[in-house]
């Protein structure tokens, strides 16, 4: 505490909003980058979800191509 007012003898009287000023900017980045970080995990799996069902859907194509039954029996649009 007297180190905050011997550096800045004319912010003294407002230390502590200074204080409490800092400490809610700490808050808000932090709730920004957990809000990033989460953000950027729920990209990844919808990214991680697309890929694989177009992968499946590609698996199940290539089945369908080889099997002469299955071709038949899918209809063509």
């Amino acid at each position: 505490m007297n180190d905050f007012n011997s550096r800045f003898p004319e912010y003294a009287s407002v230390e502590e909003h200074i204080r409490k000023a800092q400490l809610e900017r700490s808050v808000a980045i932090a709730t920004w980058l957990s809000d990033l970080v989460v953000g950027v995990g729920k990209g990844i799996k919808r990214l991680v979800a697309a890929t694989g069902n177009g992968v499946a859907a590609e698996r199940d194509r290539r089945a369908i191509e080889a099997d002469a039954f299955l071709k038949r029996s899918v209809p063509r649009y």
